[in-house]
């Protein structure tokens, strides 16, 4: 689909497009975010964007850690992964040079977010952890993706950008969408040109001790976060297949979800992610139909009762079969659709890593004023219906 229809049906689905910035590697690291948070701040005010978020994973995370996880946090960041230290250090100014009292230590804890929120040092298990990730295989072969970002508190969508990083050469290596991305440097939602398109999805196993995550951190273990960055960013990384080994292998402290597609038919990947490999690879090419579809779940179980939001996507791509359900506005159709689209949904990556083509989208919350409304009668969201419309 041209990109002048999608620019129509997010003026007419009242969308807004997530602002862009241009990550150039030839600056020096701490300047390399330049202006970036200002794009935020214009748009939303700081009220509207950070200060919630900050507030509510602050009361959950990491208000319970100490100022000496804190300071190891940076020490392990500066010791292991220096580039990414000093960029932090140069948004952490940016903060500060408007008066906000963000640190370079706090933003190394937010790298570490994902990890430390799988640790017993998270006070509550209560925020939305939903996202979808779809691979689609059209009849002449080609592949596309669509991810929905899901996370609390509403505010969250208000953070999201979109960046583009271009190489010290002043090649564009990747393109990138995430709300963590000026708290992190990285982009969980990402697509390389000729290579491959990803997203993560959380992936609840155990809860690990504080002291065990830590340990991992300080030892140079990478952040989730960084994980398709890096990916991208390398040299020796050029197809399909080398992405997909390379981030099967790399150890991590905290599982997830990785859902990942190429530009060749069959070249769609669901990963269950441990700590050192994989619990279980799901492959397009193996599918029973023409669409591979993540959530939340291992999909070798059977659909959340209380959380059928593949449930919900694969009945949606059935009924719309392979000519319709994988084209672009068939496939953002099944991921703007109830459940799959819901209250929590802060942003929409439709990607194809054959053209290269990114289109993100921030969402506005989404909740029918009755089960029956939806394609799967589901009450997990809509109980509290009226709370949802007053936050927004």
């Amino acid at each position: 689909m041209a990109r002048a229809a999608f620019v129509w049906l997010a003026t007419a689905s009242a969308l807004e497009m997530a602002p862009r910035f241009v990550l150039d590697l030839k600056k020096p690291p701490e300047e390399r975010w330049e202006g970036a948070v200002d794009l935020i701040l214009q748009r939303h005010g700081y009220a509207h964007s950070f200060a919630p978020v900050f507030a509510e994973h602050n009361a959950t995370l990491f208000d319970h850690l100490t100022a000496e996880h804190f300071e190891a946090l940076g020490q392990a960041v500066e010791r292991h992964f220096p580039s990414t230290a000093a960029e932090l250090k140069g948004l952490a100014r940016q903060f500060q040079g408007k008066g906000f009292a963000v640190s370079f230590q706090y933003l190394a804890a937010w790298l570490y977010f994902h990890e430390l929120a799988h640790s017993d040092a998270k006070a509550t298990d209560l925020e939305a952890r939903e996202c979808t990730g779809i691979v689609t295989q059209a009849a002449d072969g080609s592949i596309l993706h669509v991810a929905n970002m899901d996370q609390s508190p509403l505010a969250a969508r208000n953070l999201t950008i979109r960046v583009s990083v271009v190489s010290s050469s002043g090649d564009l290596l990747f393109e990138g969408v995430d709300w963590y991305t000026l708290l992190s440097t990285g982009m969980s939602r990402a697509v390389k040109r000729g290579v491959g398109s990803v997203q993560e999805n959380w992936r609840t196993t155990t809860v690990r001790k504080l002291e065990d995550v830590m340990a991992d951190i300080e030892r140079g273990v990478v952040s989730q976060m960084l994980v398709f960055r890096h990916a991208f960013e390398k040299e020796d990384v050029l197809t399909f297949p080398d992405f997909v080994a390379h981030v099967t292998q790399v150890p991590l402290a905290a599982p997830f979800y990785i859902v990942a597609a190429g530009t060749k038919p069959g070249e769609g990947v669901a990963i269950a992610r441990n700590l050192t490999g994989a619990d279980g690879i799901d492959q397009l090419a193996d599918a029973d139909d023409f669409y591979l579809c993540q959530c939340n779940t291992d999909r070798w179980l059977p659909d959340d009762v209380l959380d059928p939001r593949r449930t919900a996507a694969e009945r949606l791509l059935r009924d719309m079969g392979q000519a319709e359900g994988a084209m672009q506005m068939g496939l953002f159709a099944v991921s703007s659709a109830y459940p799959v689209h819901n209250p929590h949904t802060a942003y929409t990556a439709v990607m194809s890593a054959a053209t290269g083509e990114l289109h993100a989208y921030i969402r506005e919350a989404s909740c029918p004023l009755h089960p029956d409304a939806s394609i799967v009668r589901d009450r997990r969201y809509c109980l509290h219906a009226e709370e949802h419309v007053f936050r927004v």
